[in-house]
């Protein structure tokens, strides 16, 4: 696991070195501009061929510190620098004014760079034909929405089709939750010292680009101590979790899993979710739907052993049809109840019956099965061993919540969510988010906008299913169903392109995708 750190765990380490070690602050601050020069470099940003044009925004704290120091190292390696300044050098920190006076001084000796304080909107054109444009205003310094002459200079910088940096933080961003209205859009974020929580939250996901993490010259163990409570998920952590095929498995011992998916309407949930089921390696899965579904699920999914309820006119779930589905309940190793089961009034009865009569058992709550628990409902109910998936909107109605208020702290309202419930959160989204009972939570690093479609969560219903059966312990079976189900679709865009892949495919790459982990060092 990476772990991910709060604005305040960064500067704490920074006050650290600074007070108690004795690191010159300046020297952390021509540290971190070596650093992002290196980055930027390696990283292709400027041109090993030919003069690169580069416009650089400096705020009055050390951010701009940081880019003044960086515009001179870019400066000195021959490429065209504009510095566009948006304070005097009297209001600048005492490290961003020593690296004012020192790129001023350049300028007298070095050409190819240009210096101006800004005054109004018509100075960003200053920087139109630049070919890189680097945002070092405001960093992790901002707190609040940005308004007057910050506001419009992101709101027009960010219209320009030059490739864009940010320096530790796109100005705009929340450092700690990932919220921001106004948002410099990077192509590259260069996070300094530790890797901020907020780029890979909500909107930083979106507006921070590739990520990197730059150097101040302390190493990593002086934030290794940092208890935090916050990581990105790795690849080696989920070929460490997957459960090894031992010669001795038979069908049963290789898990056993019981899917509550489809109604009248939506057998194509059921299938799916059946698919995901198999294709992730769990030995036994079991599909309870309508007696009316009967034929287009034995058309698809023929492997599958079928538990049907009703008779032909049954469209879905209700609460008498719970007795002949009872065995089937108890003998799972996992259950996953949701996907397509429709929203009656009857079903949701279900959904409630079979929490209350089984507070033990490993239930994925997914899709539909997530409003029987809507506006504090889940109170009511023991939900140790059972998981939700909602995406954003779900997550609100589940909590009673306005959708705006949850954006702007995702951290906060899911670690509150599972504090009360006891049970696992995987909030799904462009960067899906695990969240566990200990208080910690995990962002996913893989998936893509080809997820964006009907029963592409169907499919990871079923992956939820089968690896809680296999592998036992939920948190981590959430974790790597997760996170192989948005390889996955990694994998499916490099072949297809992210319009070109269906749910379909997407649990038939899921064996490739296995194998290649397994494969892996």
């Amino acid at each position: 696991m990476i772990p991910l750190f709060s604005n305040k765990e960064v500067r704490d380490v920074d006050s650290f070195a600074i007070e108690q070690l004795g690191f010159p602050s300046l020297l952390l601050m021509e540290n971190a501009a070596s650093s992002l020069f290196t980055i930027i470099s390696e990283k292709g940003f400027l041109d090993k061929t030919r003069t690169s044009s580069v416009g650089i925004l400096c705020g009055k704290g050390n951010n701009g510190g940081d880019g003044f120091a960086l515009a001179r190292k870019i400066a000195l390696a021959g490429h065209k620098v504009t510095v566009l300044h948006l304070s005097d050098k009297k209001n600048l920190s005492p490290d961003a004014s020593i690296n004012y006076d020192l790129l001023l001084k350049s300028s007298s000796d070095y050409k190819n760079i240009k210096m101006k304080k800004y005054k109004n909107v018509r100075d960003i054109n200053l920087l139109r034909s630049c070919h890189l444009i680097v945002d070092a205003i405001l960093g992790s310094g901002t707190q609040g929405e940005l308004r007057g002459d910050i506001k419009d200079i992101i709101e027009t910088v960010n219209k320009f089709h030059a490739k864009k940096i940010a320096v530790d933080v796109p100005t705009g961003l929340n450092a700690d939750t990932g919220y921001g209205e106004t948002i410099f859009k990077a192509d590259l974020t260069i996070s300094l010292g530790g890797l901020k929580q907020g780029l890979f939250l909500g909107e930083g996901y979106v507006a921070s680009g590739l990520i990197e993490k730059g150097n101040i010259g302390l190493g990593d163990r002086y934030l290794s101590g940092k208890l935090t409570k916050n990581f990105l998920v790795e690849q080696s952590d989920i070929k460490s979790f997957l459960p090894l095929k031992s010669r001795k498995l038979n069908k049963y011992s290789a898990g056993k899993v019981f899917l509550l998916t489809g109604s009248k309407g939506f057998g194509g949930a059921a299938v799916l979710s059946a698919n995901g089921a198999f294709k992730s390696g769990v030995g036994a899965v079991v599909l309870a739907i309508p007696a009316s579904l009967q034929k287009i699920i034995l058309e698809k999914r023929p492997e599958t052993v079928l538990n049907f309820y009703g008779d032909r006119t049954t469209e879905f779930l209700s609460p008498e049809h719970y007795p002949s589905l009872r065995e089937k309940i108890n003998w799972a190793d996992s259950i996953a109840i949701g996907s397509g089961i429709g929203k009656d009034e009857a079903t949701r009865e279900f959904v409630h019956l079979l929490l209350k009569n089984h507070p033990n058992k490993k239930i994925v709550i997914d899709a539909d099965a997530i409003q029987a628990f809507s506006k504090n409902i889940y109170n009511k109910f023991q939900l140790k061993n059972s998981v939700f998936t909602p995406h954003l909107g779900e997550f609100c109605s589940l909590i009673g919540e306005e959708k705006t208020t949850v954006e702007k702290d995702l951290l906060y309202f899911g670690k509150e969510f599972v504090k009360v419930t006891k049970a696992v959160l995987g909030l799904k989204g462009p960067r899906t988010i695990i969240f566990t009972p200990d208080g910690k939570s995990f962002i996913n690093p893989t998936g893509n906008e080809g997820l964006a479609k009907f029963g592409s969560g169907d499919v990871l219903t079923g992956m939820l299913a089968s690896f809680i059966a296999q592998i036992h312990d939920v948190k981590l079976a959430v974790l790597s169903a997760v996170y192989l189900h948005g390889l996955a679709a990694d994998q499916l865009k490099g072949k297809k392109s992210a319009y070109g892949f269906t749910p379909r495919d997407l649990a038939d790459q899921i064996p490739f995708t296995l194998k290649e982990i397994n494969d892996s060092l």
